[in-house]
């Protein structure tokens, strides 16, 4: 087995369309200038005509179904259209208030809509009537029935075709209108080059010639009120009529060596791709065209427009003789690789294996393609220099393959060729225009991390689980820390499994592993629980079976084998009952009624039918056993399995397994027994973790003297615990007292330090003091 080294990177996704104002700036982009007067005028142009651009995509999209309809009735016969649609459409029409008219007026939706019965006695009038209407009209939106066309009969199409063939319309229709708000037809080349071959063996490429001619004319009629709206609409019409002419063009063929792997590009990306501009010298440019290409150059090999940027000219001469003819470009491009400003910029500055990776951008467009390759080359630089590497790369057939001897290199990325996965990461970053000021070198690195055995890492990554329920995916999902330094994961490389809540679970596929139990805090485990009820042992026909499950127990056992295996309780339709009152009655077991279910077509939608084998295969381990699987030689395993017995015999397989029998035998639900880590981070609860220092809490456990607390002596009542509703309520009574003692000597209370006065808001007021001690006369029996 032959495993690649590889590094993290972002998800990269190639665009395969282009728009008006990217292709309007990547020229200028590319030169390492701004853009021009022409360039501007495009773009002003593009922005003023954005209003109506969107108005004419509306209308296409408003009245989609109508168009639709009208060439779908061209070119079939014995049948409407309108019934095969996907959402019918209704007689009456848009409605008066945002009516949009399909052609010049409501006829022309009537004559678009209307049944051509075949053999009926006035079918050739029809025919003969349709093919008056396609010599009138404009005359750039006349329908021209090719030779050899006839309508197709809807009875022998069949009605399946029939719908694929109305859905393909809309989807032509829809990529013009894709076209028309990107204000550029490369959409429309892009997609539809290469459908010649297949609509000629499916259906008919004189057919779609005619639906796509009507079509057009259709959607023109959209636009009469806006001229050059509708001259838009017929221009994209006509690319995508000559895009069907076009035969499919082949794959872009990268071949291999015994160093790199040969890959294959396909037509879709190549064609994105042809945007991008070559510079290449001939001897009939100008002199400005031909002081461009030597500009190019420049910024092929030094990353930037050098003569611009620091007003430096390396090797003028060989520029002179370029222009003149005589030397080619490849040699140009060898004494731009051997000059100073390259090996002090380039070489210098940086080591070996950096150069290295350096020379391979400049000189071949690309990044490196193994270890082997890398170390042939480094051997190169470390015995001949700077300029024996430089030759040797200029050297390469693969140099004069791509580019020849007056092609100026260019960078070799998506939609150039197929890139490899082995240093995807390290290409990425080789790619950017950062690439200069990196000095560590990247794939030394990679390769060297590549050979150290780290069993639980993934390939494309640390921190990545190579068997979850992305299994099969080239990258790692979006959300994990994807590390630039990964290790190998071979096959007999196993994942490590952590036990939820199992006592004691052993070694891997061990009997202990196999009859782990769980634990208070691991899984709630489910089993039938059966009476026995009498009878033979055997049911047989009007008899009864000898042990039967209690009711309420085989309830919640049927509700908990449709959580553990479908996910869910079941929706409606979903839930097996015949299987359910066999359970009840005792006439199945458990796992008989498990596979059932496992097999049902709820369960194959949700974890079959939609999913990659591997990631099936994973999904259904962990449904019926419980827990991941070990590594890539048991899905192996079970993918050998679906090859040969398909869907059911994966089933079938997990469950007469026997790791399925002894650890859930016949009466018992299946639980989740072991997880990965990444489950387990992933199901954690966060919390706010601080860190603990202890030398500030070193001085607060030092004994000293407890302190005295006032107490507090003032006397709390009722009335200070529930607060009063008094708008204007104090904490001490206003008032005043006298008293006059026996000696006739008169006390008073004391006036309050501050001077209250109460507000107008106040609710309830103090009593004014009433209470007077009067004197009494002495009495004998005082005395």
């Amino acid at each position: 087995m032959t495993v690649t080294a590889s590094s993290g990177s972002t998800r990269v996704a190639a665009q395969r369309y282009d728009t008006l104002p990217l292709s309007s700036v990547r020229q200028a982009e590319q030169q390492d200038r701004f853009p021009d007067g022409g360039e501007l005028e495009t773009l002003k142009a593009f922005y003023q005509s954005g209003q109506q651009r969107l108005e004419a995509a509306r209308r296409i999209s408003k009245n989609a179904d109508f168009i639709v309809a009208k060439a779908a009735n061209r070119i079939f016969s014995g049948g409407t259209p309108l019934s095969y649609l996907d959402a019918p459409l209704s007689t009456s029409g848009p409605s008066a208030s945002d009516a949009t008219p399909l052609a010049a007026d409501q006829a022309a939706f009537q004559r678009s809509v209307q049944t051509f019965a075949q053999g009926t006695g006035n079918s050739s009038g029809n025919l003969i009537t349709r093919l008056l209407e396609s010599t009138g009209g404009d005359a750039d939106v006349r329908v021209v029935l090719p030779t050899g066309f006839s309508p197709i009969a809807v009875g022998r199409y069949g009605t399946d075709r029939m719908r694929k063939s109305l859905r393909d319309m809309g989807w032509f229709l829809r990529y013009v209108g894709y076209a028309l708000v990107a204000g550029d037809p490369s959409i429309l080349a892009v997609n539809t080059r290469g459908l010649r071959d297949i609509l000629e063996k499916a259906c008919s490429l004189a057919a779609t010639n005619v639906a796509l001619q009507e079509m057009r004319a259709a959607a023109a009629g959209l636009c009469k009120d806006n001229p050059q709206a509708r001259e838009l609409v017929i221009q994209y019409f006509n690319v995508l009529l000559a895009e069907l002419q076009v035969a499919t063009p082949s794959t872009r063929q990268r071949l291999g060596s015994p160093e790199s792997q040969g890959l294959q590009l396909p037509a879709i990306y190549a064609l994105a791709a042809d945007g991008k501009q070559r510079f290449i010298m001939r001897p009939r440019l100008s002199g400005a065209q031909k002081a461009e290409v030597i500009r190019a150059a420049y910024r092929q090999v030094f990353e930037r427009d050098i003569a611009k940027a620091y007003s430096q000219t390396p090797c003028p001469v060989e520029a002179t003789q370029v222009r003149q003819g005589q030397l080619s470009m490849r040699e140009f491009i060898r004494s731009l690789g051997h000059s100073k400003e390259y090996r002090q910029q380039f070489f210098g500055r940086f080591s070996n294996s950096r150069a290295v990776e350096l020379a391979f951008r400049h000189f071949l467009g690309r990044g490196i393609s193994s270890r082997e390759e890398f170390t042939r080359y480094f051997d190169i630089v470390s015995v001949q220099g700077l300029n024996g590497l430089v030759d040797s790369l200029i050297n390469t057939q693969e140099y004069a393959r791509v580019f020849g001897e007056e092609t100026v290199p260019y960078l070799r990325d998506l939609g150039e060729e197929a890139q490899e996965s082995a240093g995807w990461g390290s290409n990425r970053k080789l790619f950017r225009f950062s690439a200069p000021f990196e000095g560590a070198p990247q794939y030394v690195t990679l390769y060297a991390s590549y050979r150290q055995p780290f069993a639980d890492q993934h390939v494309y990554g640390g921190g990545n689980d190579p068997l979850a329920l992305n299994y099969g995916a080239i990258f790692p999902s979006g959300t994990a820390s994807v590390a630039t330094r990964p290790a190998p994961y071979g096959y007999d490389s196993r994942r490590i499994l952590i036990g939820n809540g199992l006592a004691q679970p052993g070694q891997m596929d061990s009997v202990q592993f196999r009859k782990a139990t769980p634990r208070r805090v691991g899984p709630k485990v489910v089993r039938l629980q059966q009476i026995a009820t009498g009878g033979s042992s055997v049911p047989r026909r009007g008899g009864q079976p000898s042990i039967r499950g209690t009711e309420a127990s085989t309830q919640a056992v049927i509700n908990a084998v449709y959580v553990q295996v479908l996910g869910t309780a079941g929706y409606a339709g979903e839930r097996n009952k015949v299987e359910e009152i066999k359970l009840e009655n005792g006439d199945i077991s458990l796992r008989e009624f498990i596979r059932q279910v496992a097999r049902s077509k709820a369960f194959r939608r949700r974890y079959w039918s939609g999913l990659y084998i591997t990631k099936a295969i994973e999904v259904i381990h962990r449904r019926l056993l419980g827990r991941p699987t070990f590594g890539r030689w048991e899905i192996d395993g079970y993918f050998d399995t679906a090859a040969r017995t398909g869907f059911y015999g994966v089933v079938d397989g997990i469950l007469n397994s026997s790791e399925y029998n002894e650890t859930y035998g016949e009466d018992t639900v299946p639980y989740e027994r072991f997880v990965t880590a990444t489950d387990r981070n992933a199901r954690k609860v966060p919390g706010l973790n601080r860190p603990f220092d202890a030398s500030s809490y070193a001085n607060e456990f030092a004994q000293d003297k407890r302190p005295n607390v006032p107490v507090d002596q003032t006397i709390r009542t009722t009335g200070d615990i529930t607060n009063r509703n008094l708008s204007a309520r104090r904490q001490i009574v206003v008032g005043s007292w006298t008293a006059q003692t026996v000696g006739g000597e008169t006390m008073k209370a004391s006036q309050p330090q501050d001077n209250f006065t109460p507000g107008p808001g106040s609710i309830r007021q103090a009593p004014a003091p009433s209470r007077r001690w009067k004197q009494t006369p002495m009495s004998s029996n005082a005395l």
